[in-house]
């Protein structure tokens, strides 16, 4: 499986918008929000090194968490 980074843009393996990277789950263990956070996306079933993604839809600027294996990286 390809590494992803932080400056990867990102796409679905089923196609779909284009995604930057927004941060990965349990890499920012300093910042008490964010572990809340990702504690929470633990329990609804995503672990450690799974990317949360943002895209546009239009003009609404969407966030969404993604398993790893799910994302393909494009840079373009």
């Amino acid at each position: 499986m390809e590494e992803l980074k932080s400056t990867d843009i990102v796409q679905l393996n089923s196609g779909g918008p284009k995604m930057s990277i927004l941060r990965f789950i349990g890499t920012d263990n300093t910042n008490i929000k964010l572990k809340v956070a990702d504690d929470a996306l633990k329990i609804c079933g995503f672990t450690e090194g799974d990317v949360i993604c943002q895209w546009f839809d239009g003009n609404k600027l969407t966030t969404g968490t993604f398993k790893r294996c799910t994302l393909i990286v494009i840079n373009q």
